[in-house]
């Protein structure tokens, strides 16, 4: 990392993390003292059905967002984005904040009489220690806070309910980013010391155990990772009970799509994400069930390998090129979708609306390809994950295109954790893959933090997600100028250039894509807002059930 600790690895799958604690596999579940929920009434849990698993339970090393939606029942941050917006705040263990002038340093006030899950104090020095040990470790999101922490010393907690984080510079975006919902949770850090194991702060631990550990209003009481995952209330939550809260949460791993929409359907789940378009559809006649699409700022692509047939920037450039962009969206994604304009979402600040596009043009792909020396005959591969059936599909339309200008992609498709590890792992480039699709959207509200873990040079392997290890000095040199840009005009030029080089002059990856993200819920629950930068998540604790 910068100064006081090593380097951070930027966004990257969990089990990548573990790997950099030597860690294991979590275990099959939790310890029995954490039994099943004591209020087993239907009517008061909320049952979850979801695609993937929750594989992490420590918010300092956990990275992805499977594991964030069962994190965010027992955890909580200092402040939180307020309902649906992108640039307002609510106050959760923080009941106040404020910069100072030049917002170089930021203040924030603890609420009083909030406690941990095991009855200690959530007091300023406990929250000190938290982001000290979120800082050291270095794992997973660090960089959320790294970025404008370079040494602990920098935070401070003058006395029993005030932390002070001392930037030494202007940061107005720090307020963002201690609002992330990767990363700044807070954790009993004293209670993990106790479970410490080589100096890991209980990192080991602390994956599948959160017994006394966060301040939230629900307490993991079970945990079967692949399985299931369940939570029960915790009655000394700060923010107290009204009684229309649900007692307990259950979540479900069910992989197969229509099993899904079946669950929905019939009332056996009340809450389903990630449908497919012709699932989603079915469902619309249902009077039964409530769809919320609602963009995000999600951007899928490909991320293309910088070596061998596309190590020319004209040959990436043809690729991006040869991809059917409007069959993809029209005839796979039927709408829940549009074209994506470049490698930012629309809704994410630093968004630059003038940035270049493709079209589908197969001549000029087939002329990028002679230009870079690629001939006809070329075999390309490709790894993709066996679980999204419509980005296999996408897939295979990018196999037909690129066919009729003679190159052959073989496609291997591989289970997640084969994808997980290659994608964010530390195999060589010249054993990599020459496409992955993947997908990525910001931690926070903010471009540079959306690319930096992709593109630059820094953040190739294990580190990020630059998986095609893609570098570009002009691109790391608009990306450190926007990391610390005083004012808008220079943050907002900066980036516009950073995209304009991603999307045309020298493309790492196709940029094909922002989808809508589908929540569907049974009639009657209530309370749901879907936030663009807490995608795939839910506030448990405004969730109700009507009637």
């Amino acid at each position: 990392m910068m100064s006081s600790f090593d380097r951070p690895v930027t966004r990257r799958n969990v089990l990548a993390g573990a790997a950099a604690l030597g860690l294991a596999a979590p275990l099959a579940r939790l310890p029995e003292t954490l039994a099943a929920p004591a209020r087993q009434d239907a009517a008061k849990t909320l049952s979850i059905a979801m695609d993937g698993s929750p594989t992490n339970l420590d918010p300092h090393t956990s990275y992805e967002y499977r594991s964030t939606l069962a994190i965010r029942g027992p955890y909580e941050q200092l402040i939180a984005l307020k309902g649906t917006a992108t640039d307002e705040y609510e106050g959760l263990i923080a009941e106040s904040w404020a910069p100072n002038d030049d917002k170089s340093a930021w203040t924030f006030t603890i609420r009083p009489g909030v406690t941990f899950q095991d009855g200690s104090p959530c007091d300023a020095e406990a929250v000190r220690l938290s982001f000290e040990r979120f800082l050291t470790l270095g794992l997973g999101p660090v960089d959320v806070i790294g970025r404008f922490v370079t040494d602990i010393g920098q935070i401070t907690a003058p006395d029993a309910s005030t932390v002070v984080f001392d930037l030494g510079s202007p940061q107005p975006i720090f307020e963002a980013a201690i609002a992330s919902q990767y990363g700044p949770m807070v954790v009993n850090a004293k209670l993990a010391r106790e479970h410490e194991e080589d100096g890991d702060w209980g990192a080991a631990w602390a994956q599948i155990n959160t017994e006394g550990m966060g301040t939230g209003p629900y307490q993991i009481t079970g945990f079967e990772p692949g399985r299931s995952l369940t939570m029960a209330r915790n009655e000394a939550y700060w923010g107290g009970w009204t009684g229309e809260e649900f007692d307990a949460i259950a979540i479900r791993v069910v992989a197969e799509t229509e099993t899904r929409r079946q669950l929905i359907e019939r009332g056996e789940v009340d809450l389903v994400d990630t449908l497919t378009p012709e699932a989603l559809t079915a469902l619309a006649e249902n009077p039964d069930v409530v769809i919320d699409a609602s963009y995000s700022t999600q951007v899928t692509y490909y991320t293309m390998t910088v070596y061998g047939p596309l190590e020319s920037p004209a040959a990436r450039q043809a690729l991006c090129y040869a991809f059917p962009y409007d069959e993809v969206i029209d005839s796979i994604y039927k709408g829940f979708a549009k074209k994506a304009i470049g490698p930012v979402a629309e809704l994410c600040r630093g968004f630059a609306p003038g940035t270049f596009t493709y079209p589908t043009d197969l001549d000029k792909a087939r002329e990028l390809l002679a230009q870079a020396g690629v001939p006809e005959g070329t075999e390309l591969s490709l790894m993709q994950n066996s679980g999204d059936e419509k980005v296999n599909t996408t897939s295979q339309l990018l196999q037909a295109n690129l066919a009729q200008i003679g190159i052959t992609l073989n496609i291997e498709t591989v289970d997640y954790t084969t994808s997980s590890a290659m994608f964010y792992g530390d195999a060589p480039v010249e054993e990599r893959p020459t496409l992955m699709p993947t997908f990525w959207w910001p931690d926070y509200n903010d471009a540079y933090n959306h690319l930096y873990p992709q593109v630059a040079c820094e953040s190739w392997g294990s580190k990020g997600s630059n998986a095609g290890f893609y570098c570009n000095e002009d691109v790391d040199e608009g990306l450190a100028t926007a990391r610390n840009a005083p004012d808008a005009q220079t943050y907002d030029t900066a980036l516009a250039k950073v995209q304009e080089i991603l999307s045309e002059t020298d493309p790492c990856s196709i940029y094909y894509m922002q989808p809508q993200w589908t929540t569907v819920l049974r009639k009657g629950i209530t309370g749901f807002e879907f936030n663009p930068i807490y995608t795939g998540t839910y506030d448990f604790y405004r969730l109700r059930r009507e009637g």
